[in-house]
């Protein structure tokens, strides 16, 4: 039990070196939290063979894109399924001010991605925000995380 919570840790780390840039699509992204667990579920075997001994970094992903083509079918899925929801939600908070700058004006009062940014999104009606900065808003997670806080 305990090698599997270290090794969630681990994953974890390597995660989180993962989330600069790595694919596009639509819809809701997955927490950082849930793409760490499916990872560590799909994917520990696979790491344990074909990685064993890399630092858990950005070399890990690079290990698991070295070996992309002899992993095991579910962690293979996984893999491309995690990259591409957190390069999404990455994306989103990376560029939030850009796409939604008028929003924000109009709604928040301000100018600019502010520390109140992120309330004022939430606290607003999904109706009230235009569909692109709405759509960015819910991928950079924060509509959901913040309301389960």
């Amino acid at each position: 039990m305990r090698a599997i919570a270290k090794r969630q840790a681990s994953l974890f780390c390597a995660l989180a070196a993962l989330c600069a840039g790595i694919g596009t699509a639509a819809a809701q992204t997955m927490s950082y939290a849930d793409a760490i667990s499916q990872l560590a579920a799909a994917c520990s075997g696979d790491v344990a063979k074909y990685c064993r001994g890399i630092p858990l970094s950005g070399a890990l992903k690079a290990c698991l894109d070295g070996h992309a083509g002899v992993l095991s079918p579910r962690c293979a899925q996984t893999r491309l399924t995690v990259y591409e929801s957190i390069s999404r939600r990455a994306a989103a908070q990376r560029n939030i001010g850009d796409i939604c700058g008028a929003d924000i004006e109009r709604l928040c009062g301000t100018s600019h991605a502010d520390a109140h940014l992120v309330e004022c999104l939430r606290m607003t009606s999904p109706a009230a925000i235009t569909p692109a900065c709405n759509q960015a808003f819910t991928d950079t997670g924060w509509r959901t995380e913040r309301a389960q806080q």
